[in-house]
Parts: C-alpha cells; sequence; structure tokens
C-alpha cells in the first residue's frame, strides 16, 4: 500500500474487535481516517454499524474522539465567525424545562455571541431545543453561512445540526435501528464549527466529562468545559455538586497548540437545597416563559438558571465563583427591566 493511502474500512473493524490479546484502540490519525471514509460513503452499512458498535461497548477513547473530530470539521468547512459561545444541545428533556435557554438569552444581551446548535428529535417524551428557542426568538439559520450573518448581526442563532453536518444526523439516527447510541452523541456536542472562545458540553454519564475534557487537550479549541447536566444537556443542576472540566488550549505565535501542565483544570459547582422536588414533571413551555417574563415563580428553575448562567461567568469573563453568583442574580432579577 502506498503512503497516505487509506486502509479499507475492515482494517479498523478488526483493530478494534479482534480477540481481547489482539485489539486496541485505534490511533488519533487511524480515527480521522475511519471517519473519512464514513464521510465519503465508502462504507457499507453493516460495516458501519459492527464499527459503532465496537466503539460504544468499550467507550471511545480521548485519541479516537479527536481524530473523529478532525474528520467532521473538515468536512464541515465551516466559514471564519467571531463566536464567543459555541453551545450544543442534542440531548433533549424529559424531566425539566431547558432552564439553560434563559441563562443563554441573559448572556446574549450582555453582548455574548452565541452559536446554539442541536438536533430536532423525535422522542415525543422529550422537549427539544428549538421551539424553546423560537418562542424566545431566537433567530433560525438555514446553514453556517447563514449562522455566520446571523451572528455578525444579531449577535446569536440556533442552527440545527442536519442542516450543517448532515452526515452527523444520519449517523445519529442509527440509534432507532440498533438500539444505543454511538460516539457520535457525544461527538455532536463538540462539534464547535466556529471555534469559539468557549465551548460548553453537556454529558448524561459520569465519565464522558472526562472523555470530553481530554479529548478537547488533543484538539485546537480555545476553551471547553464539560460536565453532567441535567439530562445530558449543558444546564447545571442546582440540586446536586457539579464538577466542571475545563480545558484552555495555548497557541505559539505561528498559531500551532502548546501542551502545558495547568492546561485543564477543574471548579465546582454547589450544590443548593430546594424546597421544590426536582422530580417532579413539567415540559409546559407556557411555565418556562411565565418565568421568564416574571408572571410566576420556579424555585428549582431559577437556581437553575443562576446556576447555569454562573458557570458560564466564570469561564468567559474569568471571574471568581463568588462574583459570578453575583453578576448571575443581578442579570436574572432585571431581566424585564426596561423590556
Amino acid at each position: 500500500m502506498k503512503t497516505g493511502e487509506k486502509k479499507p474500512f475492515q482494517f479498523y473493524i478488526q483493530t478494534i474487535g479482534r480477540g481481547q490479546k489482539r485489539r486496541r484502540s485505534l490511533t488519533l490519525e487511524e480515527a480521522r481516517d475511519a471517519m473519512q471514509l464514513i464521510l465519503e460513503g465508502k462504507v457499507s452499512e453493516m460495516q458501519l454499524g459492527a464499527f459503532l458498535m465496537l466503539i460504544r461497548v468499550r467507550e471511545e477513547t480521548p485519541e479516537e474522539a479527536a481524530g473523529f473530530l478532525q474528520a467532521i470539521r473538515e468536512n464541515m468547512a465551516a466559514p471564519n465567525c467571531d463566536v464567543d459561545l459555541d453551545w450544543g444541545t442534542y440531548a433533549g428533556k424529559r424531566r425539566q424545562l431547558p432552564w439553560f435557554m434563559l441563562a443563554l438569552t441573559l448572556l446574549q444581551r450582555r453582548g455574548v455571541k452565541i452559536f446554539l446548535h442541536g438536533v430536532v428529535g423525535n422522542e415525543s417524551a422529550r422537549l427539544y431545543t428549538k421551539p424553546v428557542a423560537e418562542r424566545l426568538n431566537w433567530p433560525m439559520a438555514m446553514d453556517l453561512i447563514d449562522a455566520k450573518s446571523k451572528i455578525e448581526q444579531e449577535g446569536f442563532c440556533y442552527l440545527a445540526v442536519e442542516d450543517f453536518a448532515p452526515e452527523i444526523k444520519t449517523l445519529m439516527n442509527y440509534r432507532d435501528e440498533l438500539g444505543l447510541r454511538s460516539p457520535i452523541h457525544s461527538l455532536a456536542r463538540m462539534l464547535n464549527p466556529f471555534n469559539a472562545q468557549l465551548s460548553v458540553h453537556g454529558v448524561f454519564h459520569k465519565g464522558y466529562d472526562d472523555i470530553h475534557q481530554q479529548t478537547a487537550a488533543l484538539l485546537d479549541d480555545q476553551m471547553t468545559a464539560s460536565f453532567c447536566g441535567d439530562g445530558g444537556e449543558a444546564e447545571v443542576r442546582p440540586d446536586r455538586k457539579t464538577e466542571i472540566k475545563m480545558v484552555k488550549n495555548r497557541f505559539n505565535s505561528e498559531g500551532n497548540r502548546e501542551v502545558s501542565n495547568d492546561q485543564t483544570w477543574s471548579f465546582f459547582m454547589p450544590k443548593k437545597f430546594l424546597n421544590a422536588d426536582p422530580t417532579d414533571k413539567c415540559l409546559e413551555i407556557d411555565v418556562l416563559m411565565a418565568v421568564w417574563q416574571g408572571e410566576a415563580t420556579h424555585p428549582y428553575g431559577e437556581a437553575a438558571v443562576i446556576q447555569t448562567l454562573a458557570m458560564a461567568l466564570v469561564a468567559l469573563d474569568n471571574l471568581t465563583l463568588q462574583e459570578a453568583f453575583n453578576t448571575a442574580r443581578q442579570l436574572w432579577g432585571a431581566r424585564n427591566e426596561g423590556v
């Protein structure tokens, strides 16, 4: 085989699927090449299903996730756009409303340029973010070019993943047939097509926040925050102590990433004790809007807004936790002033 020529896809299946003594994880470069073959449509459905489930059984390594993401990002070919905050929303909510959307809307009002991306889900028991964004008057983009225009003109927008990375949506849909989520569901949260100042990832299972952190340390993202959020969304739960796993990459004058000892760190959002039962199910958007407009109160929801807002302010503005909480409370309390 010639140098630089891609191996057949069977090689990657064999590498991760052999017997216990012979199998191994893919290198970053192998993972990138494998994903390129998938995106180019050079893989059969049988091969793809086997590959995704073999990865799923033992979980992807940071090197594999980084290689997959490199290929996906190259395929997206996103235009240059100055974005402060990248926020993926792919899980959908099953019990609590997406209170994080109120935190994001307050950040946008503060002048933070936000790119919100997610999936238009098909599970009737979940509330996905798009209809909530529409109620809050978020601009809806049609593709990455349109998203760039809306961010530059209005400062924020929402874009469905099928409109800028349709292959990702197709791969996510394999869950309907295979019955299990695949690494693609984690990768979608990390797409960050505009390489924002901060990219925030919510995960469901403990341990995936570590994978996200270690993956980001291998890529050229400026800064990322990963944590176990409510239902897998990037929303800080006020009823539990939450560790926020951070990465801040540094680059030399030539734009190359430099590895440093302080590249990764974490901080904790404190647990708050509430009278409201956070397990009470409520997915009525009208309830969220009433709280937003000051027509109703919701102890859990308002605490979730302030916690999520404070987390973002710590990362974006380099505030102490107390400073971030003070600012978050001020922003929340003044949300209807002058509106």
